[in-house]
């Protein structure tokens, strides 16, 4: 079986019932992987698709609010998002770091925050209820000198459900 949708076209058809979408979309002057998965093609609605697609032709909004998250976790000591910039101020090579940081304001979380790159966006859209991750941003300092990664995962309605950081 398959699903045809217009904006991902035909998905599914493999024999495990796996659905798999990837294309590389633009954000500035910067090109993002983008793809859309699901472990089984019977628990994807038509809806979850329609939503992905308009987050995609909204990426630019999307990585807006995602980083307005990882800003309002600056407020809160201990979180993912203070020990992903510590971690990386501390340990990477201070000319990697300066090379990494394109924001001067004066405030380095901010900078550090400003400067993260959008490496991928992955859509599951077999997680529709509100606590599920039905996407994940995940975000690099500097993807050359790091594989360490902060992820952002959003619900279907766009918002954060949790903030962590992969290694």
């Amino acid at each position: 079986m398959t699903i045809e949708h217009d904006f991902f076209g035909i998905l599914g058809s493999d024999d495990a019932g796996e659905v798999y979408w990837s294309e590389t979309a633009e954000l500035g002057d910067q090109d993002i992987e983008v793809d859309l998965s699901s472990p089984n093609e019977d628990d994807v609605q038509a809806e979850a698709l329609d939503l992905a697609a308009a987050m995609i032709n909204n990426i630019e909004d999307l990585d807006s609010a995602a980083r307005e998250s990882l800003v309002a976790e600056l407020t809160t000591k201990a979180t993912p998002t203070s020990t992903y910039i510590d971690q990386h101020v501390e340990e990477m090579d201070p000319e990697a770091l300066a090379d990494a940081i394109i924001w001067d304001s004066g405030d380095q979380q901010i900078d550090f925050l400003r400067s993260l790159r959008l490496q991928r966006v992955g859509f599951h859209p077999h997680h529709t209820g509100s606590e599920e991750h039905f996407a994940l941003l995940e975000y690099s300092i500097s993807p050359d000198d790091t594989d360490s990664l902060l992820i952002v995962a959003i619900d279907v309605n766009g918002d954060t459900v949790q903030i962590s950081i992969e290694n």
